[in-house]
């Protein structure tokens, strides 16, 4: 009998624990298929000295914004903004994450349009800038803006799958009509001639609301994930506070990203996480969709 009650209480003890382990989270890789990625287009903000000044330096909000990007699951990720200290600070605290970028602006400005992935996932086959001006292909300033705009690109190969994309990000220049106007064009043409038929993914921080010239011609040639989500979109629908804000209401939607038909957008999320009186971690929030391949 009481090897019998034993056993009994084993059995009860292994299928209770099986319960309940099933409602623990799933390990980040586990909980998607081997064709899904989360990618996802994040202006971190620059190292600004007023923001020290706010209560808002890098120091104090590095660790809040890389928690985002770790607990919200993200694999490839188009950041805009950051300088080169910023990108090793996030490299340091986000293990499995490597980044590529090109500095940029010179004397006058020193950015980054970095692209962050996991190296689990992702293998880089090649890698080029264009700059977002009249000459794209050499350092320059385009038309009417007084700093210059690059946009970032990298060949990736899916490991789990073997399939290779492209994936674009961009940062538009900010106050000057002419030259945002004319990066939506030069955008559209290069993104085709460098990728061509193959599949690919754009990101960025454009400066430009949806019913804009430059946008309307980067939507000639690619879709928006905000448009054609299969599940609801979540958060809220603007994404940008303005220059050094870093509470309050997103005032437009200018972060975007933008696919080829190759790939299916599962969701459509811009997220709000705030920490330390309701602060975000930067100025802009992050826009991200889970994307089967």
């Amino acid at each position: 009998m009481m090897q019998i009650t034993t056993l009994l209480f084993w059995a009860l003890s292994f299928f209770l624990w099986n319960c309940s382990d099933s409602k623990q989270p799933l390990p980040a890789d586990s909980a998607i298929a081997d064709n899904q990625f989360r990618v996802a287009s994040y202006n971190i903000r620059y190292r600004a000295d007023a923001d020290e000044l706010s209560g808002n330096g890098w120091d104090l909000r590095k660790g809040p914004l890389a928690k985002l990007i770790v607990s919200h699951k993200f694999d490839l990720i188009g950041t805009q903004e950051g300088y080169d200290n910023q990108l090793e600070d996030l490299k340091s605290v986000m293990p499995g994450f490597s980044y590529v970028a090109h500095r940029y602006g010179g004397t006058k400005v020193n950015h980054n349009c970095a692209i962050f992935y996991r190296t689990s996932l992702f293998e880089v086959l090649d890698t080029g800038v264009f700059w977002l001006s009249e000459t794209p292909d050499v350092p320059s300033i385009g038309w009417d803006a007084n700093d210059q705009r690059i946009c970032q690109w990298v060949k990736f190969k899916a490991k789990k799958t073997g399939k290779s994309f492209y994936f674009f990000n961009a940062h538009f220049y900010w106050r000057l009509k002419t030259a945002k106007e004319a990066s939506g064009p030069l955008m559209a043409r290069k993104v085709k001639e460098i990728a061509g038929d193959a599949p690919l993914i754009c990101t960025g921080d454009f400066n430009s609301t949806v019913e804009t010239p430059q946008i309307i011609a980067i939507k000639k040639v690619l879709l928006d994930a905000y448009d054609i989500t299969k599940k609801p979109r979540e958060g809220v629908e603007n994404t940008n506070m303005s220059g050094g804000v870093f509470q309050g209401q997103p005032v437009n939607r200018i972060d975007y990203i933008f696919l080829s038909r190759h790939f299916q957008v599962e969701d459509y999320k811009v997220l709000s996480d705030t920490y330390n009186d309701n602060r975000y971690p930067s100025d802009h929030l992050p826009v991200t969709s889970l994307l089967t391949f």
